[in-house]
């Protein structure tokens, strides 16, 4: 299905299905973004911060006539703007409780304070959930055709996001239940 434009037999509901798969995407990254830094305080790409919302929704406009010459393209601009989707909701009960401008104070602050290697040590984290299962997921796909490999990194990832959402939420909502602690307590 590569460039559907060049080969005859697509039909034009096609082109249609891949537009409204890129836009699902899109939107879900867009309106994420909106929800957790309206002010884009937040926003870590220095090119939609620069360009504000009116420029981050006119850029989308490539990408949907992008995503509708093909279907795999389409799928995974889908893909990647459900992962910086989760990316954006992630702990933003904390920024949405905070405040927009709180927040980005406080994290100012308390990067200011860190060392830079405990923070690529902390943000490293990414490479290591999505690229190495991703480049693993290849490997053994591609190179060795081993589809229970493939199916084991692929079981793992589903575990992990289960056990990670479970643990996760259980954690909050025990603090939320927990006595609040003495100023003493934190230091």
């Amino acid at each position: 299905m590569i460039f559907q434009l060049i080969l005859q037999e697509v039909q034009w509901y096609q082109y249609l299905i891949n537009i409204l798969i890129t836009i699902i995407g899109r939107l879900l990254d867009l309106l994420s973004t909106r929800y957790v830094s309206k002010e884009l305080k937040l926003e870590t790409n220095k090119l939609a911060k620069r360009i504000g919302w009116k420029g981050m929704v006119l850029m989308q406009i490539p990408l949907v006539v992008l995503g509708a010459l093909d279907f795999y393209l389409s799928f995974f601009i889908l893909w990647w703007s459900v992962f910086l989707f989760a990316n954006n909701i992630e702990g933003s009960w904390y920024i949405k409780e905070a405040g927009e401008a709180k927040y980005h104070k406080e994290l100012e602050s308390r990067v200011k304070k860190s060392t830079v290697w405990k923070i690529l040590f902390s943000e490293i984290s990414y490479i290591i959930k999505f690229s190495l299962a991703g480049i693993f997921i290849i490997i053994f796909l591609f190179i060795y055709n081993d589809l229970l490999a493939v199916f084991l990194i692929c079981l793992a990832l589903i575990i992990q996001g289960i056990f990670g959402a479970i643990s996760s939420i259980s954690y909050l909502l025990n603090l939320k239940k927990s006595e609040p602690l003495e100023d003493n307590d934190l230091d």
